[in-house]
């Protein structure tokens, strides 16, 4: 049996992201192909459920506690979710995966730290494509103001946040696929893009 591709999304929080997974998603379910959409933190395991707490302010841990939940529950989430469902031939849309850990905890965790805390889940599985929508801090904090009610615990540092996104890349080039796409085009135009280069791989 052909396996799946694994495909990872990833953003700052207000690029666009999520639209783009939804607009992936109903071109996927309209030629009829088989795939699931995954998110992380993850919301069945109970790890993730508590990474969720945390990043919504109702909890708070170290920082090097956190970027080790975040790991954990990617470990179990790729090993009995993603991995199994790949194996027998549905593909994967991702939303978040190991350069959100880089990206976000790497702003109190260094690139080496995180990378070791994720080794097993690198060596695990990694997506055959991730798609990272590229839109100015500037212009996701603006969205994030006029439609979130309250702030979460990044909210405040993205322009810190995309700049170890781009450091990220540069350092994984040779382990990973990277599309950067130009997150200010209209939705559409981010929408064929992606699927364009998503085609060649389904």
């Amino acid at each position: 049996m052909k396996k799946g591709v694994f495909i990872a999304f990833e953003g700052l929080d207000g690029s666009g992201k999520s639209t783009q997974v939804d607009a992936i998603k109903d071109r996927l379910i309209n030629k009829h192909i088989k795939f699931k959409i995954e998110k992380e933190p993850s919301d069945r395991n109970p790890i993730g459920l508590v990474v969720r707490d945390i990043i919504k302010g109702l909890t708070s841990v170290s920082p090097v506690t956190l970027a080790k939940l975040f790991s954990a529950d990617r470990y179990e989430h790729v090993l009995h979710d993603i991995k199994p469902y790949i194996d027998g031939g549905g593909h994967v849309i991702m939303d978040r995966f190991i350069f959100s850990s880089f990206a976000y905890q790497g702003l109190d965790c260094s690139y080496d730290e995180i990378y070791l805390y994720n080794r097993d889940a690198i060596q695990l599985l990694m997506p055959d494509l991730t798609i990272f929508i590229d839109t100015p801090p500037e212009v996701c904090i603006e969205r994030i103001d006029s439609t979130r009610n309250g702030k979460e615990l990044f909210d405040d540092k993205l322009a810190a946040v995309y700049e170890n996104y781009m450091n990220a890349f540069e350092k994984m080039k040779s382990e990973a696929n990277i599309l950067i796409v130009n997150g200010n085009q209209p939705p559409d135009a981010i929408t064929e893009e992606i699927w364009n280069a998503l085609e060649v791989l389904i």
